[in-house]
């Protein structure tokens, strides 16, 4: 394959005009490899980009480069994903708040804080890292639903300290395959222990108690 060789003293400029003499039309280069030896710089409005995967060797890459205030005047810069027709998803650096920011929706943000997701509800599959501290504050749930402790497998549930139960006002209602344990004002069994279940409710009974029971029986 011969090469061709072109050399220009200073500038080369190619310009499209129409007949008015305007500047119109596109330059339309068809090869198999483009190579730009040197920086290429492009100005416009819009730099599009069609090809199907796009490999770029640097290990960073600055959005909103040139800013000249202080932070992001535009108040946002960051990346989204077009997906078509679902939601659109993004990460992107909020100004106003200096937060960086998540949506998987393409409409709500949701601040990324200390390192996490501003929210739990955000992450369908939290992992903790180290031990859980509730610093004083509760876990608990909302419009009556039911706090559930599942140990994977074998694996068991294991409290390492005191159970302290509350005592009910009443007797909860029975839960078919579910034992209820609760605690309650004492009484003929001195317990203050009660189990209720689809077929039973009743209070357990000490081992004085149940002595005694023996006894007189």
């Amino acid at each position: 394959m011969s090469t061709t060789n072109k050399r220009i003293q200073g500038d080369y400029n190619i310009t499209t005009v129409n007949s008015s003499g305007a500047t119109a039309g596109n330059v339309l280069v068809t090869t198999t490899n483009l190579n730009v030896v040197g920086n290429l710089i492009v100005t416009g409005a819009t730099t599009s980009v069609e090809s199907t995967n796009s490999l770029i060797t640097d290990n960073t890459i600055v959005l909103n480069n040139g800013e000249v205030g202080a932070g992001v005047t535009l108040g946002y810069s960051g990346i989204e994903i077009d997906r078509g027709s679902s939601d659109n998803v993004g990460i992107r650096w909020n100004e106003s708040s200096t937060y960086w920011e998540l949506t998987n929706d393409g409409t709500s943000w949701s601040q990324i804080t200390g390192g996490g997701l501003g929210n739990v509800i955000d992450d369908t599959s939290p992992q903790l890292g180290g031990n859980l501290d509730v610093n004083g504050f509760t876990i608990t749930s909302a419009s009556n639903g039911n706090v559930v402790i599942d140990a994977d497998g074998t694996g068991l549930v294991k409290l390492d300290d005191v159970l302290t139960l509350q005592n009910q006002g009443s007797d909860p209602a029975s839960l078919s395959s579910y034992n209820k344990l609760y605690a309650k004002a004492p009484n003929s069994g001195g317990t203050g222990m009660y189990i209720v279940n689809a077929s039973y409710s009743d209070e357990l009974v000490s081992k004085r108690k149940a002595f005694l029971f023996g006894l007189i029986l």
